[in-house]
């Protein structure tokens, strides 16, 4: 199916061993301590688990047998790992018509610009304000919003593939129009918005319940996704922690083929079905409602352009990977 073609069929969950896109999360590393985190990343973090480059090398072989061309490495902050300029280039040895690096931005060396250049990366990042001193209190690092904007500089100049999150929480409550327009003037066009998931450090009031949290998900990890951990630990989407469907370390195919994975795709599948109705989607930011959603429009309504959640369709938002 091409980008931003309109099916009229119902989607299903996908298939066993179906696997179309993977999170790589390499590290549990940060140089930032961010009060919204779902991985619980930050600087006490061991920078390596127990997957090493090659146990990482196979995972990437085994999902492109799999059928998987869609690749992202994550962290924690990838930048920080050692190994992922090599294992960027083994993944595009590999075939991935796809591969993206989701980095905080204030890290990035010249040599690891020059490698994402040469393999075709894609650079996502997460932003918070046009006003300085407000990222500096969500990532608990004063000068965070100097060498953010210093490294979404040196991607801009490099003229790399470069999307934008803006994740709207209560210190930036307000921001969003005037931080668009800023991530504009540096020549920023792929520019989305997000709101606070209460996953990690995201969850500011812990539940007791061990149970997952269908509504802090965007409600497509029934579409072939896979999340690998630093400890080979595998989970459907990023955010899906409370549902553990194998260790990659002991091969990836029988995860995808697993009934955990099975079970999850269909609930959280069946659960956006059922909460597609009224407002349609109650997780879409305040300028997306009533709807934003396939299930309930055909494309977003306009006043949802461009700052899209990525549950919106593609015809709203022809850059999202998610």
């Amino acid at each position: 199916m091409r980008s931003g073609e309109i099916v009229s069929h119902t989607p299903i969950p996908a298939a066993a061993g179906q696997l179309d896109f993977l999170w790589l999360e390499i590290t549990d590393q940060c140089n930032l301590t961010c009060s919204h985190c779902y991985a619980e990343s930050g600087p006490s973090k061991p920078l390596f688990g127990t997957m090493d480059r090659s146990d990482w090398e196979s995972i990437i072989l085994q999902a492109r047998e799999s059928g998987c061309r869609q690749l992202q490495f994550i962290g924690g902050e990838p930048t920080l790992h050692p190994d992922l300029s090599g294992l960027l280039r083994f993944a595009r040895a590999a075939g991935y018509s796809f591969i993206e690096v989701f980095t905080n931005a204030t890290r990035l060396r010249p040599s690891l610009i020059d490698c994402f250049q040469e393999n075709g990366v894609t650079v996502a990042a997460s932003f918070y304000s046009h006003v300085p001193e407000t990222p500096d209190r969500i990532t608990n690092k004063p000068g965070t919003w100097e060498k953010t904007v210093a490294g979404l500089n040196r991607i801009v100049a490099a003229q790399l593939p470069l999307r934008i999150g803006v994740i709207e929480m209560e210190e930036n409550a307000g921001h969003l129009a005037e931080t668009v327009s800023f991530l504009e003037s540096l020549g920023i066009k792929s520019i989305g918005a997000d709101h606070l998931r209460k996953v990690g450090r995201g969850e500011q009031a812990p539940s007791p319940s061990t149970a997952e949290r269908f509504d802090q998900l965007c409600g497509k990890c029934w579409q072939g996704k896979l999340c690998v951990t630093p400890s080979g630990e595998a989970f459907p989407c990023v955010f899906s922690r409370a549902t553990l469907v194998g260790n990659a370390k002991t091969g990836l195919v029988p995860i995808l083929l697993g009934e955990k994975l099975r079970d999850f795709r269909t609930a959280i599948y069946n659960y956006r079905g059922k909460h597609a109705h009224g407002d349609c989607n109650p997780d879409c930011m305040p300028f997306c409602k009533p709807s934003c959603t396939p299930e309930c429009t055909p494309t977003c309504p306009p006043s949802c352009k461009p700052y899209c959640m990525p549950s919106c369709t593609p015809e709203c938002n022809p850059d999202r990977r998610w």
